[in-house]
């Protein structure tokens, strides 16, 4: 047992870390020894396994940290399933996401609960994330759009929050449910959406999250889910009353760039 992990008590928590994976342990060491580096401890982390058979299980189960915890689960192919299975697992008063790929900065967490305990009222915040590819900065800033208020309405102009980035008060999902299990849409997206539907919410501009670029989140995987963010665009537009009016003109652009994706897809 180490002497970061002993940091965390018996007590409950106050961020459930979930990440998800299948067969990526090489990047999933990376992003796990980037959360285990955060300046701020109070924190478990709940690994979600879907069956991967690169020496996942073997590589987690011999971290020596107690915030860590291992499950097996399969998603048959839906990511939104193993992130909900981490959900219901949580013990924590936020909830925090990372991907199998992406790496935190060490001052991700202790940036986002200082917003949180000075705007008492916001039930989600996130940030800015740089991209890289290997030792390179692909961009400082992948978010360009900086909003500081109708963040529902921004949303709805298109997705600026990173899933990496998010930190979320973990009633929103006793309250609201679940993210969708719909392979049709975005979870991610029509999530955000919901919650800044019902909820105030907050960015941090500062890049506190790397993004890692490579093959398979490029051209093809652009392609496919900017048809999802088309379905999702749709699909709230009856469930949570927006006019059409304000979801056609975004639809009609991401239809413009489904064209481009899939003329640009490399077969």
């Amino acid at each position: 047992m180490n002497n970061v992990a002993d940091i965390q008590t018996a007590s409950r928590p106050v961020v459930s870390v979930i990440v998800t994976t299948f067969n990526r342990v090489h990047y999933l060491a990376e992003t796990i020894n980037s959360i285990l580096a955060q300046t701020y401890k109070d924190f478990e982390l709940i690994i979600v396994d879907n069956m991967s058979e690169d020496k996942t299980e073997e590589y987690v189960n011999n971290l020596a940290d107690s915030r860590i915890s291992y499950y097996r689960n399969p998603n048959y192919g839906v990511i939104a399933v193993n992130r909900n299975f981490g959900i219901e697992k949580a013990k924590g008063e936020y909830i925090a996401l990372c991907d199998d790929d992406d790496l935190w900065l060490p001052e991700k967490l202790y940036c986002q609960i200082k917003l949180m305990d000075n705007h008492p009222k916001v039930r989600m915040c996130y940030s800015n994330a740089e991209s890289f590819s290997g030792d390179t900065t692909v961009k400082a800033r992948m978010v360009r759009r900086i909003v500081k208020r109708n963040f529902f309405y921004q949303l709805l102009r298109g997705n600026y929050i990173i899933n990496s980035s998010v930190l979320i008060d973990a009633k929103v999902f006793k309250e609201l449910g679940l993210l969708t299990v719909n392979l049709e849409l975005r979870e991610d997206y029509h999530m955000w959406l919901r919650i800044t539907k019902n909820y105030e919410i907050k960015g941090i501009d500062e890049s506190l999250v790397r993004y890692r670029v490579h093959i398979a989140n490029v051209a093809g995987n652009r392609a496919t889910e900017t048809l999802k963010s088309i379905r999702t665009l749709k699909s709230v537009v009856q469930e949570l009353g927006v006019p059409w009016l304000l979801v056609t003109p975004n639809i009609g652009l991401q239809y413009l760039k489904y064209i481009f994706y899939c003329a640009t897809r490399r077969w």
